[in-house]
Formats: C-alpha cells, structure tokens, sequence
C-alpha cells in the first residue's frame, strides 16, 4: 500500500500524478482533520495504518518527517521515499534565517504562505490555505523536531529525493542524512524542493 504525505502549506493534490485510487493519502494537521499537531497526526495514523500487510511511504518535506515518525511506530513500514527532507531543520538554515520566516508567517499569513508556495513549488499552487493557528503551531514543532536518531535506526529501504537548487531544503541536507545511515541512497533532480512529473513518475 502506497502512502503519500504531502508538506507544509501544501495538500496531496501536489501527487495527483503519479497517486492511484487504491493509494492513501494523509493530510498533515491544519487541513480539515482534528489533528492539531505532528505528534498526534503520527498516533493517529499509525493506527490507520497498522493492519496494512505493507506500507510504502511517499512523503515530501515535512511530510517526509511524518513519514519517519509513522516508521518508528509501525512494523509494516516496507521503504522510505523521502523528498526534500532535513532530518533537523533548525539546522538546515542559520538562526536568523529560520527567525525572520517565523516572524513574516506569523505577520500576514496568507501573503507569506503564498510567497512559500512559489519559492517550494514549480508552478503555481492554488489549493486551500491550512487552518492558520495549526499550521503556524506544526511549523514550530517541525523545526525543532530532530530526527537524527531516528534516521541512524532506520533498517528499511530508503530513497532520498533531493532538489539540487532548493533554497527551503538545501542539498546539504541530503548528505547530512546520508551520514547518518549509510544505506540511504540519494538521488539528486535538476530543481527546487518539489520534483517535476517525469522525476515523481520515476519514485
């Protein structure tokens, strides 16, 4: 059972391409569910998905992250295929980077999300805004979520996706990754923190 999740200020219409009717498809908290963080969203969904024979996750960015934390609840987790993820984004950006996006989000929302959307996405992206008080909340609790730990004991396939000019997930990050679990196998696309149609149908 193929898994997709998609990332922060974005829904799952960003697979519409390469998800098929039988696939499942997770909304991170913020986007009409009553999940109000990512802690709870991988409670919730892990048991959702615990009585599948196998779950291949897709996840993108932050979705990426949920991802990890479904595989460390769940014994059916068959591969990882994890796009544009940092396994600690505090550290992917310098303090006062990472602040001053913080602070524009939280000034007008809206605009800032709009302008996330085209600096993350390779065309525009005009699906509904998430649920302003959540979303500004699971932006917080994924910038300080370190999952490096977690990374080190992932004994799965993995697949990471990496952008070679993305500025919201920098490459580095992708090899950062890398060093924490050696099995991991990167493969790096011409583009931003969203693939195109020819790499997704590649995944």
């Amino acid at each position: 059972m193929r898994v997709f999740i998609h990332g922060w200020g974005f829904d799952n219409s960003v697979f519409s391409c390469i998800s098929k009717e039988e696939d499942i498809n997770l909304e991170l908290p913020g986007h009409g569910n009553a999940i109000n963080s990512l802690e709870e969203a991988g409670s919730f969904y892990s048991k959702v998905l615990k009585d599948y024979k196998s779950v291949e996750i897709i996840g993108w960015s932050m979705g990426a992250s949920l991802g990890i934390m479904l595989t460390q609840r769940l014994k059916n987790v068959t591969s990882l295929r994890l796009i544009g993820f940092s396994p600690y984004f505090k550290e992917a950006h310098d303090k006062i980077t990472i602040s001053a996006f913080i602070r524009t989000m939280k000034k007008d929302f809206y605009k800032g999300i709009k302008e996330f959307r085209k600096n993350a996405y390779h065309s525009e992206f005009n699906g509904e805004y998430p649920i302003k008080d959540i979303a500004l909340s699971i932006l917080e609790e994924y910038i300080n979520l370190d999952l490096r730990e977690a990374v080190k004991n992932l004994d799965i396939p993995i697949k990471l996706i990496q952008g070679e000019n993305d500025i919201v997930v920098p490459m580095q990050e992708a090899y950062k990754t890398k060093e924490l679990n050696g099995k991991i196998d990167i493969f790096l696309y011409k583009g931003g923190h969203f693939p195109n149609i020819q790499v997704l149908k590649e995944l």
